[in-house]
């Protein structure tokens, strides 16, 4: 069943207090202006499951693929930056993903411990050995994976790293650096067409006034941890794990990794090549080895961006969200809320308010199961603006999920098979953004799987190109038009004055 988005976008803006569509805008009443001096605060606090008290199912490629071991730890990592009377705070977490819930219950934690902070971003780095904190991977597909002991413990964790964080902030200065090396998309594998992929490289460093020596450093860079593939059973951070570390052991201060537009981008296949310098053989796929030599080399191009660094003097924060209702049209993921697959964590709404209501339905392989009815999923997009007087020096856009790179980039194509040929395109992100320093968070506040562009959407035969076979994302994916409402949303908020 279709929904008719613009129709009930230009119903909420008619009536906010119905809740009815698409978008809520929110603009955080923090117009503060005033010059002074940025302060920023970091803190870090692993966040590794116990894999004594209970099992612990494994996240992001099979069912029932349970932890054995822990090969490095899980941490949740947060930047606290002051300007102007503001204070932004941004968590980075080593999971598969967060939803929406989850994020509103840590920052009511937040708001009770420091009511001090203005806004509270957490996103996840997206590892593919890491607990089950979506409940997707648990022994069968209508069975949760998702300890929920874990993951309330988890929530507390990751409020409590964001308060220290800020309540650490010292006077500091920024430097922004951008990279486009062509290494950088040599490290990005993607097999769907069109080849598109976003490999820039930004990078923001913190470094005290009164020391000089850094205190944090955050990287925004594009694919998907999963290096090791389904076979590992090990918990393990991924190429995350080696990029912080080579930061850290080399820059100094505490190392924050945000991941981006990760749709359809991977570091496994032959695609992400990388000579081992003790064997001179090129690293094979799905090792430790080819997960270290992609961190270290992306710690390297780092190191080598920073090289460029600008150095603005930031002295105001602007910052912007809103409240999105996106149709949802997969009925595995209505099958699994019914099932209690995500824990209570991902409720369904209807016209914006909440509906818990079921139907029950037979199924060929399964017999009868209760569905939800919900018609929408309930998310946020943020944009945050650095500025220096009225000149905006960098910005961070929020993305709910795996958005596909052309998306941000451009390059959506029509091909025969796609279900919707003539849909129109979606806003190209980049496009829109005003400053040189785009940071754009994937899976920041939500997971709503992959946001596909919906003229290359394919969920029926023919598949694109004439395919033999079906291509992998839209199994994974709340729809063909969260897209559209994500972007549309986020522009709202950029071209908003």
């Amino acid at each position: 069943m279709e929904y008719n988005t613009r129709a009930t976008e230009q119903s909420m803006l008619r009536n906010l207090t119905g809740a009815i569509g698409v978008a809520v805008l929110f603009l955080v009443p923090h117009f503060a202006w005033a010059q002074g001096q940025l302060r920023a605060g970091v803190a870090k606090t692993a966040v590794t499951p116990d894999l004594h008290n209970s099992k612990v199912y494994l996240a992001g490629f099979g069912h029932n693929r349970v932890a054995t071991g822990v090969h490095d730890d899980l941490y949740v990592r947060c930047l606290a930056l002051e300007a102007g009377g503001q204070i932004e705070v941004l968590c980075s977490v080593d999971v598969i993903g967060l939803f929406y819930d989850d994020v509103l219950k840590i920052r009511e934690q937040v708001k009770v411990q420091a009511p001090e902070i203005s806004h509270l971003i957490v996103a996840s780095t997206h590892v593919h050995e890491g607990p089950d904190t979506l409940g997707l991977w648990g022994s069968t597909p209508l069975q949760t994976g998702i300890d929920e002991s874990y993951l309330s413990w988890l929530d507390s964790q990751i409020a409590a790293t964001a308060v220290t964080a800020a309540r650490s902030v010292q006077p500091t200065r920024m430097e922004l650096s951008r990279d486009e090396h062509p290494l950088l998309e040599s490290l990005q594998s993607v097999d769907r067409p069109p080849i598109v992929k976003d490999p820039y490289l930004f990078v923001m460093r913190l470094i005290s006034i009164g020391a000089g020596k850094t205190v944090a450093l955050l990287v925004n860079w594009s694919d998907h941890p999963e290096t090791l593939g389904e076979e590992n059973s090990e918990i393990t951070a991924d190429y995350p794990h080696w990029l912080c570390q080579y930061v850290e052991n080399h820059l100094g201060g505490t190392a924050i990794f945000f991941n981006g537009s990760i749709g359809k981008v991977s570091t496994l296949g032959n695609q992400v090549a990388l000579q081992d310098p003790e064997t001179g053989e090129i690293a094979q796929d799905r090792t430790w080895k080819k997960a270290e030599l992609i961190g270290t080399r992306l710690g390297q191009l780092v190191e080598r961006a920073l090289k460029s660094a600008e150095a603005p003097r930031v002295n105001s924060i602007l910052i912007r969200k809103s409240i999105l209702f996106a149709p949802l049209q997969n009925d595995h993921f209505r099958m699994a809320e019914a099932a209690g697959v995500f824990a209570g964590r991902k409720p369904l709404y209807s016209d914006g308010r909440l509906d818990r209501s079921t139907v029950e339905r037979e199924l060929a392989d399964t017999g009868r199961i209760r569905f939800s009815t919900g018609h929408e999923v309930q998310t946020e997009v943020d944009y945050v603006q650095l500025r220096s007087g009225n000149r905006i020096v960098a910005e961070i856009a929020t993305i709910p999920g795996e958005i596909y790179p052309e998306l941000t980039n451009g390059g959506v194509t029509r091909y025969p098979g796609a279900d919707y040929p003539d849909a129109p395109f979606e806003p190209t992100l980049r496009a829109y953004l005003k400053s040189r320093y785009q940071f754009i968070l994937g899976l920041g506040n939500d997971e709503l799987g992959y946001l596909i562009p919906r003229a290359e959407w394919d969920d029926q035969p023919p598949w694109l190109l004439n395919r033999p076979q079906r291509w992998y994302g839209e199994i994974n994916s709340a729809g063909p038009d969260v897209a559209g409402v994500v972007l549309r949303g986020l522009v709202r908020l950029i071209e908003q004055r």
